[in-house]
């Protein structure tokens, strides 16, 4: 097992490097990622680089590309909300997505390695058909991701007395330092049909992400001592 923590440690180490090219930092963040879920380890198993008890609240800009990256990255919002991470869709750069996160650096990186796992399962299971048709999969499929770790996380706290109280108040304290530090905010809304047979084939796609219930977890031990 010492050997994959190393192998892992090494790839999250290049993918965080400040010189390393966006696309070799995202696979190698990927495959940190199946690695990690492969063998049940949380990042505190593997690196050293962040403490999960540092409650400060850090900003990190994510990039999203390649195709369907609208539709990726409400995928990767949506995991952030659930680990206590605050953040707003930036102005693209170039054919990029791109999502400000505010949020404990241990929650971002659960939220980035789970989003990379996610990822690569949406590629994988993407059905044929023409863009529209893939577009409602990739909703219905950011649906039943959702559902599924809100599934995870409520286990969580209802497994971890006091959790509930400490995830709430790093929402809060991401939320207070996105509404200082951040731009001003106005809400969307989207539209998605959820009786297409499409939304529906790629909600029970997502309903399939599971393993994450450790995600939730980092520092929560230390801040309910």
């Amino acid at each position: 097992m010492s050997d994959q923590r190393d192998r892992i440690n090494a790839m999250l180490n290049l993918a965080q490097h400040p010189n390393t090219p966006l696309a070799e930092a995202e696979s190698a963040l990927a495959m940190a990622s199946k690695l990690m879920q492969k063998h049940g380890l949380s990042q505190s198993d593997v690196s050293s680089t962040h403490s999960d008890n540092d409650t400060t609240i850090v900003v990190e800009r994510i990039h999203v590309g390649g195709l369907y990256r609208v539709r990726r990255q409400n995928i990767l919002y949506t995991i952030a909300l659930l680990h206590s991470c605050a953040g707003y869709r930036a102005e693209d750069e170039g054919d990029k997505c791109v999502i400000v996160l505010y949020g404990r650096a241990a929650d971002i990186f659960a939220t980035r390695t789970l989003f990379a796992a996610a990822d690569a399962m949406g590629a994988r299971l993407l059905p044929r058909g023409d863009r529209s048709w893939r577009v409602a999969w990739w909703k219905g499929f950011q649906l039943g991701i959702e559902e599924s770790l809100s599934v995870a996380r409520k286990d969580f706290v209802a497994e971890t007395p006091g959790s509930g109280l400490v995830l709430a108040d790093r929402m809060k304290r991401a939320q207070h330092e996105l509404r200082v530090n951040g731009p001003p905010l106005r809400g969307g809304y989207s539209y998605s049909d959820t009786s297409s047979g499409a939304y529906l084939t790629g909600k029970q796609a997502g309903s399939g992400f599971g393993g994450a219930g450790r995600s939730f977890a980092a520092g929560i031990r230390g801040e309910l001592s």
